[in-house]
């Protein structure tokens, strides 16, 4: 009897040191994953360079070197984030069948995306579309300082018809179309389903809002788009509207990922909290299967 209870003793011992152990692994590996950055094949900037961006002014034109050509820009933290999520994350790497993919680029901003797909296939045609006036500047400067002979800048919005659209220019990442809005400006803007008839290896959709309407025009041409990357801007309240696109892209034979771009809601059972203008900001990576 004495020899069960010490051999349970034992037993029960020793379970509780392996999920101590078990525990502190994860926590220490969760204290490893905030403070270590994240392993990725794309290049990195500096500590030192961060620290000299964080300082810059917001607004004058300036530029870092890298790669033997210049990156211009206006907007230090604007440049900071989209160069982590663009050259070091790799968030748009893709494997084409053929080394001169044709690639659609609409809301290219200042070209940083152009740039990372003309590295990752020097043979690609870019086709790169930037309405806002002061980032299609920064494109077009950084298209021809880094040589980017396959990138096509265009000073059009990518919509529903082709013609204009009234829009709204901040200079930076949050110009958008704003259909009968205030402080805007007439843009000339194309029809991207009539881009879609033809075979496209990469579309990437990122404009800021106006991505439901135009999906809703693209879809019965989908069919010609290996892979697809849209950047969701909507509200809880429109929620439909999300399903609605998921359904499209697996109607049109697309599996799908869903990452957070962005958390701008701190209590989504309060309403009325979010300290942006788009409750929900979603990366949906949709590929090809049939």
């Amino acid at each position: 009897m004495q020899r069960y209870i010490y051999r349970s003793y034992y037993m029960a011992n020793s379970s509780n040191s392996a999920q101590s152990r078990s525990m502190l692994g994860q926590i220490l590996g969760g204290v490893r994953k905030k403070l270590m950055p994240k392993r990725t094949d794309g290049d990195r900037l500096s500590f030192w360079m961060v620290k000299y961006l964080k300082h810059l002014p917001q607004g004058p034109l300036q530029h870092i070197n890298w790669k033997g050509g210049k990156i211009w820009f206006t907007k230090s933290w604007e440049l900071m984030h989209s160069f982590d999520e663009i050259i070091t994350q790799e968030i748009y790497r893709f494997k084409s069948s053929t080394d001169a993919p044709l690639i659609l680029d609409c809301g290219a901003n200042i070209g940083l995306s152009a740039l990372y797909f003309q590295r990752l296939y020097p043979k690609a045609r870019i086709m790169a579309f930037e309405p806002d006036t002061h980032n299609f500047g920064l494109l077009t400067k950084n298209v021809q300082d880094n040589q980017l002979t396959g990138t096509e800048p265009i000073r059009e919005a990518v919509w529903t018809h082709t013609g204009s659209i009234t829009f709204t220019s901040t200079g930076g990442q949050g110009s958008h179309i704003q259909e009968g809005g205030t402080n805007t400006v007439s843009v000339p803007c194309r029809r991207l389903a009539d881009l879609l008839q033809q075979p496209v290896d990469f579309l990437k959709i990122d404009i800021e809002g106006a991505e439901y309407p135009v999906i809703l025009d693209c879809a019965p041409y989908l069919h010609n788009v290996r892979c697809l990357f849209l950047e969701y801007h909507g509200q809880i309240g429109k929620s439909h509207e999300l399903t609605h696109m998921l359904d499209i892209l697996q109607q049109s034979g697309f599996e799908y990922y869903i990452k957070e771009a962005a958390d701008n809601v701190a209590h989504p059972f309060v309403p009325g909290e979010c300290g942006s203008e788009y409750e929900q900001q979603l990366n949906i990576f949709a590929r090809r299967i049939s």
